[in-house]
């Protein structure tokens, strides 16, 4: 994404300057299985919406949410759900139809008229800002869309966080044969396809009276996008709202059209990872004739790093970059800057904490649950929040080393950078499409621990993670009042509130997990189980809403599975395969290179005088991390550059380059390398 000023010069002899005329935008949410839904359309919606936009008194965008049907049923729902349940979340939708109008809700049963005379009251309100789009299509299937918005001169407005949203939408949309779009529609509407970057929008900069703010925005349609949408029924829509007070200032929408001229794209396979991230770059940019030269910037330092077209790169710190690439094909240039593009992160704990609760629904029981705690007890943690910032200060926590926010999806190489992760879920809102339960199980079985915590549990297990864990079956719908501990450990957790939309689970007796909780210890659906394959991590599942559990007795029974119950396993970084502790083995460094600390793992199979230590370059002794007996199991010691080890020594003061580890244990002797960079 690209911004940058144009200033607008202001003649003398021009006429006395008008606010901008205003267009209404409506959305819609709704759902292909909504019987209410298609009454209302065939009452006086569709055509009174028709008749609207041909009129260009309005323009219209549609969400498909993923209820009354099941989720995966609608279609139009899943080739957008990350965007279309962040809508949701954002306005609190929880029935559909849904209608805003300028971002206030509208009462469908209202009828024709009160819509048209809303839709109408709404375009007489003053706009301070004018929005143009600029939205071309390549033969590529390369989307270029730049929006420029110019405020009024004569604004005076005092504005708060605004955002710009851009959506592709498409016209028309005919869904035949699909049993879950079962209301008697075939044709749907206005459909929202994508929004570019994503539904949280861009926060918008707000020129001075007079001036004018661009943005562009590549999109590079997927597979699945050019298989389920029709290119030539495409449009762009950007609206400018309060991301508080949800009023739209101003919304305007253009179809997309195609393009001859050069453009430079390009695409990383994924924008995320861990220090040091090696990326590589496919280019996508279009010429009509050759392209002649290509320039990199990855850093936008200035510096041209590639003058290949598909080059590889690392990201050797931690950071946030933006990207550049300029293509010559002999006649003229053109450059695509991606802001932000490429994120690169370290851990500063073995614990991630990964949040779905969603702060603006849920703020008093979020901020108790975090700031007692509740789900790490004495443990020191790393947050991802999957809602992005939500203006929820974490770090008022000291066990809480390190905040991540994005409304995303979690890299499985960011993943694997701890030992322990603990999914704080909801199912409301938006992070049902982030967790991947083949994901997960993968994690385990390569050695993850991953402690599963939500309220409608059946959304989270997909058969594979249901044949994993043995379960066969979940109940639906519960209301608890507590859940009994069946393990002398644990303690009971009593609801604080209503505990409702709780899924409980069957466990088949060939399952392997052992049940840790119970609601009624009278029947056989269980709240909660631990699972531990052989040479695999642990899978861990607690039925309910985590937020509306006790938060003294949640802390003492998540510190106590921390502990006891997500061990750590050895994991080789070279293949990401578990190690077993039957025989000896050094383990190479993680993360490596590293700064300023590392983990080192080592097992071995009887009991031995273990020495661990580290040398430079020279072969001098840097640090003693172990140099004792041990008893048989698999160790992990951390080695800090400047802090010594975790058993406290004093700092080394240690300068980047190559050290050396050696581990003896009786006759076995191993010596790795390990990369000191800062």
């Amino acid at each position: 994404m690209k911004k940058y000023l144009l200033f607008l010069f202001v003649l003398t002899f021009v006429l006395p300057v008008r606010p901008y005329d205003k267009k209404t935008l409506v959305e819609r949410f709704t759902n292909c299985s909504c019987g209410p839904c298609a009454s209302l359309n065939n009452a006086w919606y569709t055509n009174t919406t028709k008749n609207l936009i041909a009129s260009g008194s309005m323009n219209h965008i549609v969400y498909n949410g993923n209820w009354p049907s099941p989720g995966e049923c609608d279609p139009m729902h899943l080739l957008n759900q990350t965007n279309n349940n962040a809508r949701i979340s954002y306005y609190g939708v929880n029935a559909v139809p849904w209608v805003q109008i300028n971002g206030v809700v509208f009462n469908t049963g209202s009828g024709a008229a009160a819509f048209t005379n809303t839709v109408n009251q709404g375009n007489t309100l003053y706009s301070p800002f004018e929005i143009a789009i600029t939205a071309e299509r390549f033969p590529n299937n390369v989307f270029d869309v730049r929006v420029i918005v110019t405020r009024d001169p004569a604004d005076v407005t005092v504005f708060g966080d605004v955002r710009l949203r851009v959506a592709l939408t498409e016209n028309q949309v005919d869904v035949v044969g699909n049993s879950c779009c079962n209301n008697g529609e075939t044709h749907f509407y206005n459909i929202c396809r994508d929004m570019l970057p994503d539904a949280h929008g861009t926060v918008l900069e707000i020129p001075d009276p007079g001036n004018s703010v661009e943005y562009s925005f590549q999109y590079i349609a997927s597979q699945d996008f050019l298989d389920k949408v029709n290119l030539d029924s495409i449009a762009v829509a950007a609206f400018i709202q309060s991301n508080n007070t949800k009023e739209i200032y101003q919304s305007f929408i253009t179809p997309l059209v195609e393009s001859d001229r050069l453009n430079a794209a390009f695409v990383v396979e994924e924008t995320m990872g861990p220090v040091p991230y090696t990326v590589q770059f496919t280019d996508y940019s279009y010429s009509s004739s050759s392209i002649i030269s290509y320039e990199w910037d990855f850093d936008f330092d200035g510096t041209i790093d590639s003058q290949e077209p598909n080059p590889e790169w690392t990201y050797n710190e931690e950071g946030v970059f933006t990207v550049s690439l300029t293509v010559n094909n002999g006649t003229e240039t053109h450059t695509r800057i991606l802001h932000n593009y490429i994120t690169t992160l370290t851990a500063e704990s073995d614990i991630l904490i990964v949040n779905g609760i969603q702060y603006i629904t849920y703020p008093a029981e979020m901020t108790n649950f975090y700031n007692n705690s509740a789900c790490f007890g004495n443990h020191q943690v790393d947050i991802w929040d999957l809602f992005g910032d939500q203006g929820f200060d974490y770090l008022g926590n000291s066990s809480i080393q390190k905040v991540n926010l994005f409304n995303r999806g979690i890299p499985t190489s960011i993943l694997n950078l701890y030992q322990k992760v603990i999914w704080i879920g909801n199912n409301f809102g938006g992070d049902l499409p982030f967790f991947d339960a083949d994901q997960v199980i993968d994690y385990v079985t390569r050695g993850g621990n991953f402690l599963l915590a939500t309220r409608m549990a059946n959304f989270f297990f997909n058969q594979e993670l249901k044949n994993y864990c043995g379960v066969s079956a979940l109940t639906g719908d519960q209301t608890i009042t507590q859940i009994i501990a069946l393990d002398p450990n644990l303690v009971n957790m009593s609801s604080v509130g209503t505990n409702s939309l709780v899924h409980l689970v069957f466990l088949l007796q060939t399952s392997e997990a052992i049940p840790i909780f119970d609601n009624d210890t009278s029947n056989t659906w269980r709240a909660g189980f631990r699972l531990n394959k052989e040479d695999e991590g642990n899978f861990i599942f607690i039925a309910g809403r985590p937020y509306r559990y006790n938060n003294t007795a949640s802390f003492a029974n998540y510190d106590y599975i921390i502990d006891n119950w997500m061990k750590s396993i050895m994991v080789d970084a070279g293949n990401e395969t578990p190690v077993a502790a039957n025989s000896f083995h050094l383990l190479q460094n993680y993360p490596n290179p590293f700064n300023p600390s590392t983990s080192i793992q080592f097992a071995i199979s009887s009991m031995q005088f273990v020495s661990l230590k580290v040398y430079d370059i020279l072969g001098r002794e840097v640090a003693a991390l172990v140099n004792e007996e041990k008893q048989p199991g698999i160790y992990e010691v951390e080695f800090s550059a400047e802090g010594g080890s975790a058993s406290g020594r004093d700092a080394y003061g240690l300068s980047s380059g190559i050290y050396f580890y050696k581990l003896r244990a009786g006759s076995f002797v191993e010596t790795k390398k390990m990369i000191l960079m800062k």
